[in-house]
């Protein structure tokens, strides 16, 4: 580890297990529980800031941890430069700490913090921290898209390790894949702005330019396998898709077809009904009124008058034949009985 190691029994305590990537295991170790922060809050005691005030006092102390133990700095224009990642890893914390969008605020606060800052490492009597690290405000902070141009600068950067790694052995390819596609979005936001003439290039896109993902992903050892697997699970899903809409079309077409057929026989049955009803109810009607109203009614009755049992056969088959007319009747003339009662002398 580089640039002091915390304690172990702290660094247990925590989880600490190192991050692999270049960029990832620098910002992790500018966070790890020192013990000996205490150390430099005769500077870090007086920063003015109006809000997060512990916080950027932990936060100076952090800086100055690592400018202590680290050495003279000189612009790495080869490898990476920590002075960079240094840099942006203050203005992220800061921003987390105010709130990203609270530009205003974080700005000021990365100000208090460089009074501080810049004093010690531009002041020849601070030994310890002459020469170090410098604020790079001007040159990597001020500007909007300054997130996107932290993570273009840690991708660059792991992709030194990682790329000759997904070359050569396939389940580091594996791991890695996703995390290098997903940079591309980067290469397309910068292109537009580098090319724009308008001088607000980040330094260092140049040399990232050649680690473009869609430059470096077929030369991947993993690409045709995930290309393959992709290609199948794409596949996959649209014969599923295809057969769940088969399945929705064939069941809304049955479910027509029910429709229809209940709604034609229904309506058949209705029509047969009441078919019947309204030619019987004319007939039942018509018998009825003759045989109470008419002379041919009376002589009906009259038949069998010094035959008891005549009478009784015919008002047993008058009854048997008006024995559903009294209910049909109902239907005509509101409840009024319509039957023969015959008593014997």
């Amino acid at each position: 580890m580089a640039y002091g190691n915390p304690d172990t029994w702290l660094a247990k305590i925590f989880g600490y297990t190192p991050k692999e990537l270049y960029s990832e295991r620098f910002y992790q170790e500018r966070e790890l529980p020192y013990n000996d922060l205490y150390k430099y809050k005769t500077h870090c005691n007086s920063i003015i800031v109006s809000d997060q005030k512990n916080h950027m006092k932990d936060l100076c102390k952090r800086v100055l941890k690592y400018l202590e133990q680290s050495e003279k700095w000189k612009e790495n224009t080869n490898g990476y430069d920590q002075c960079i990642l240094l840099n942006y890893w203050i203005y992220d914390k800061i921003a987390y700490y105010f709130g990203h969008h609270n530009t205003e605020n974080i700005n000021i606060a990365f100000s208090a913090l460089k009074l501080i800052w810049y004093y010690l490492v531009n002041e020849p009597k601070e030994g310890s921290y002459y020469k170090k690290c410098q604020p790079l405000f001007d040159k990597i902070l001020k500007h909007d898209d300054w997130d996107k141009r932290k993570e273009l600068y840690d991708y660059c950067i792991d992709y030194d390790l990682i790329g000759p790694m997904c070359k050569s052995y396939d389940h580091k390819c594996m791991q890695y894949y996703e995390y290098i596609e997903k940079k591309s979005y980067l290469f397309e936001h910068f292109e537009s702005i580098c090319t724009s003439g308008e001088n607000n290039c980040p330094h260092f896109y140049e040399k990232c330019k050649s680690k473009n993902p869609k430059l470096v992903l077929p030369t991947l050892m993993c690409h045709e396998k995930i290309k393959a697997q992709r290609d199948a699970a794409a596949e996959a899903t649209a014969n599923s898709l295809a057969l769940q809409r088969a399945q929705k079309h064939q069941k809304g077409t049955g479910l027509h077809d029910s429709g229809i057929d209940l709604t034609t026989d229904t309506s058949q049955i209705g029509t047969k009904v009441g078919q019947t009803v309204l030619g019987v109810a004319p007939v039942l009607f018509a018998a009825s009124a003759l045989y109470r109203y008419t002379p041919l009614g009376l002589w009906i009755r009259n038949i069998g008058g010094n035959n008891p049992n005549n009478m009784n056969n015919v008002d047993g088959e008058m009854a048997g034949f008006f024995g559903n007319a009294q209910e049909s009747g109902n239907m005509f003339f509101d409840g009024e009985e319509n039957y023969i009662s015959y008593q014997p002398m």
